[in-house]
């Protein structure tokens, strides 16, 4: 049986567009994760030594004639820990090839990537083809490949590419937008839980300080605590806008994409704090009332 995450919007008066996902840079009022259903066999076909293919098949007949797709994004992410690879010889290569009907072999490539180790998740675009599978009397889907390249003359799948491609989690997350819901009501709508993908995205947290918590309120007389927030979360390529990056930030996120063992992906961090007062106690045991900067993350970004 079918079965997907998905997320309305509710219609209140909030700061956002509720026909906007500006988490992810794209209009849309309904989110849904797509699970593949195109392995058929808990065994994966590998008519070659060299590498393992995984067939890719999402179900988008669930989407309604009047949602238009704005977005269509893979994730291939890994749970746990990243696997240890072996000697630095060792590159995993992934393609992702879009298919045409049964009598046809493959016709478009449509991402190629490699990786040394895979810590989180990969995602690719596939708006593109995913708005042809949708219209198209016979979708077809994608094939996913794994394979490795080694120094030498061994040319067979190294293990840890192996076991990667079998133990990948595949999804598709489809944004979609009706508008004529939108123009029927412009109002706004009220910050909601993302689903798991995008709970990893940088963004402001909440995080409430209670100076008792920290061995100030001997100190400290007002106030007893204050909402301090802070920044966590991934900065993944593409860069959006929303995630208020850098140039930097944004050329290296695209180097990260290439060659993300030698290099990291931007950090997470505050791009604009604001104060608080404190009323407290100085070393002699005047009362002190002071003005504090940096002491309130309002904005986090890339960097």
């Amino acid at each position: 049986m079918f079965q997907r995450r998905s997320r309305s919007l509710s219609e209140v008066d909030s700061g956002e567009d509720m026909c906007r996902m500006d988490e992810l840079g794209v209009e849309g009022d309904t989110l849904r994760h797509l699970p593949n259903l195109g392995d058929s066999n808990p065994e994966l076909e590998s008519s070659l030594s060299s590498c393992v293919r995984r067939q890719l098949y999402f179900n988008l007949s669930v989407l309604e004639n009047m949602e238009e797709l704005t977005l269509a994004q893979l994730e291939l992410s890994l749970l746990g820990d990243p696997y240890p690879f072996p000697g630095v010889a060792t590159v995993c290569t992934l393609s992702i090839w879009s298919l045409g009907e049964p009598s046809s072999s493959r016709q478009e490539l449509v991402a190629l990537q490699s990786f040394q180790s895979l810590r989180g998740s990969l995602y690719f675009n596939l708006t593109h083809i995913s708005r042809a599978w949708r219209h198209q009397h016979s979708n077809q889907g994608a094939l996913l490949e794994i394979g490795s390249i080694s120094i030498g003359d061994h040319q067979e799948l190294h293990p840890a590419c192996s076991r990667i491609a079998q133990d990948l989690h595949i999804s598709l997350l489809v944004v979609t937008l009706n508008r004529e819901k939108c123009k029927a009501s412009r109002r706004k709508r009220s910050s909601f839980q993302l689903p798991l993908a995008f709970s990893r995205v940088c963004k402001r947290r909440r995080l409430h300080i209670q100076f008792k918590d920290v061995g100030w309120q001997h100190w400290v007389i007002a106030p007893q605590g204050y909402m301090a927030n802070y920044c966590h979360g991934e900065c993944p390529y593409p860069l959006s806008e929303s995630l208020n990056g850098t140039n930097h930030a944004i050329l290296q996120t695209l180097v990260h994409s290439t060659d993300p063992g030698q290099t990291p992906q931007p950090c997470c961090v505050p791009i604009k704090l604001s104060p608080i007062s404190m009323l407290y106690y100085d070393n002699n045991e005047n009362v002190v009332l002071r003005h504090y900067d940096d002491m309130v993350v309002d904005e986090c970004g890339c960097r």
